[in-house]
């Protein structure tokens, strides 16, 4: 209060009055309601501290102190800040020394202090904790107006007293409900609750899930540990440890779901001391938790299922070279014994019989030749023994149109270089039947950890992707194995059939 002068109005006493009985009723319902705070405590002893000093002079001031404490550590009532210390020592000496309080200057440097320090713990706050503290903020920035325009007044000789002493009551009245109201009502802490559920409503994976609840309780070391069999893993699945219960510097809360741990939160015992908060993000942590989850398994799901298509890829590539070496070592080497018997037979036999031995010899010939093309189909001899390059030089010089090639003379992995060629040879045999072309070209080049492969040519153009089962067939066996397939034809400019094939790293270097 600002001291009472003799001959007080009855409206002013009044309001000295309404003051003072406000921050009892605070500090009490804050008391009752929030006992963990030490808020209501604080209040409490202010509003018994004015209400005495309207009755001894000597006690005027000293609802200073406690005032001053309750600002600089709402919500929590506590502080471990040094500088926060200093300055709540500093108010309760001035309220408890009038002659020190009555002081112009030593009240301007006091407020001074007041402010900056309630200011410096609203910059120095994040999330939550901000928000809870821009109250004290503003509570400290009236109570200081007032006392400062009193004390501006009487070095400047001026009559402020009266209009400082209204604006004082009405700053305390303010202030007692401002920061009852604020802890009692949970405002803050639905707000943040709100603001996490929003921020998680579009960004439930791990990462997303602990920066949101870091930026709501304002703590920017919080931790996730996830619960893993009998273990406690972080976001990236790697083993942690729990922070001791005698930590003073970590505080772990465990989320449970039907009684079994789920997860456990690592962070500074200040950032979730709200019980309406620490529910709140409990539950945003389950319903996280619960998409996380959901998407891991759709994620898990979608690599097997690639990973599947894959092998039946790679095993479909084996079997077709097993059957052309059986082919090549079994049929292919019988036709051939055969018909070098019946050649070697033929000149020894006159008439008609070596005629027919000559005719039947040069039918096995064929049908070797034959059988030899469809194995060649099935799984190219050259790509296995001495890659790409080798057995697209093969392809070309068998196609329907002079083909340029342009493709490294090096390996790569089996399974892409089956991709690649295969896809060279759908594209050679859509040029000979649809595109009237005169030429095509074939460019293999490696860029980066990807392998493109193209077949171009100059014909008509106009090739639609999905008249063929080809094309589609040559896509699942590229997507298969992590690429792309694209088709790009322009009436009158030719087509061009492309695709990008991802390979290891080590290959790539």
């Amino acid at each position: 209060m600002l001291e009472l002068a003799a001959g007080v109005t009855l409206p002013e006493a009044a309001a000295d009055l309404a003051a003072g009985l406000s921050l009892l009723v605070a500090g009490a319902a804050t008391w009752a309601r929030a006992p963990r705070s030490a808020t209501g405590p604080l209040l409490t002893l202010a509003g018994a501290a004015w209400l005495a000093g309207d009755a001894w002079s000597a006690l005027a001031y000293a609802h200073r102190g406690p005032l001053v404490h309750a600002l600089l550590t709402y919500p929590s009532g506590r502080t471990r800040s040094p500088l926060i210390v200093a300055v709540i020592g500093v108010a309760y000496f001035d309220g408890l020394v009038p002659e020190v309080a009555r002081s112009p200057w030593a009240t301007i440097a006091l407020m001074a202090a007041v402010v900056g320090a309630a200011a410096w713990r609203w910059a120095a706050a994040r999330g939550l904790e901000r928000r809870a503290r821009a109250v004290p903020l503003a509570c400290a920035v009236a109570l200081a107006g007032a006392l400062v325009l009193a004390a501006v007044g009487r070095l400047a000789d001026l009559d402020t007293v009266g209009a400082a002493a209204w604006v004082y009551d009405a700053a305390i009245v303010m202030t007692a409900a401002a920061l009852a109201g604020e802890l009692l009502s949970g405002r803050t802490a639905r707000a943040a609750a709100t603001g996490l559920v929003v921020d998680l409503a579009d960004r439930q994976e791990p990462r997303a899930l602990r920066g949101a609840l870091a930026r709501t309780v304002g703590d920017p070391a919080l931790q996730i540990a996830y619960r893993v069999r009998d273990g406690w893993v972080d976001e990236a699945g790697q083993p942690v440890r729990l922070p001791s219960e005698e930590s003073k510097t970590q505080m772990v809360t465990v989320v449970e779901e039907g009684g079994t741990p789920v997860a456990a939160l690592v962070h500074d015992p200040a950032s979730l001391r709200d019980e309406t908060l620490a529910s709140s993000v409990a539950a945003a942590v389950r319903l996280a938790l619960a998409n996380v989850r959901l998407q891991a398994e759709v994620a898990a799901r979608v690599r097997e299922v690639a990973a599947s298509r894959r092998r039946l890829v790679e095993t479909g590539d084996e079997q077709r070279r097993r059957l052309r070496e059986q082919l090549r070592g079994g049929a292919e080497q019988a036709l051939s014994e055969v018909s070098a018997d019946l050649s070697a037979m033929a000149p020894g036999r006159q008439g008609e019989t070596g005629a027919t031995l000559h005719a039947l010899a040069s039918e096995l010939d064929a049908a070797r030749a034959d059988l030899e093309r469809f194995a060649q189909g099935v799984h190219p001899r050259a790509l296995t023994e001495h890659g790409l390059s080798a057995a697209l030089g093969e392809l070309a010089s068998q196609a329907a149109v002079p083909v340029v090639l342009d493709v490294p003379h090096r390996r790569f992995p089996g399974p892409q270089e089956a991709a690649a060629y295969f896809v060279c040879s759908e594209g050679l045999a859509n040029v000979a039947k649809y595109a009237r072309a005169s030429g095509a070209r074939i460019g293999v080049a490696l860029v980066g950890p990807r392998l493109i492969v193209h077949v171009a040519d100059d014909g008509v153009g106009g090739a639609d992707p999905a008249r063929g089962s080809g094309l589609r067939g040559l896509a699942d066996r590229v997507e298969a194995l992590g690429g792309t397939l694209s088709v790009s034809s322009p009436l009158g400019v030719g087509t061009r059939l492309e695709a990008e094939l991802p390979i290891g790293a080590e290959t790539a270097g």
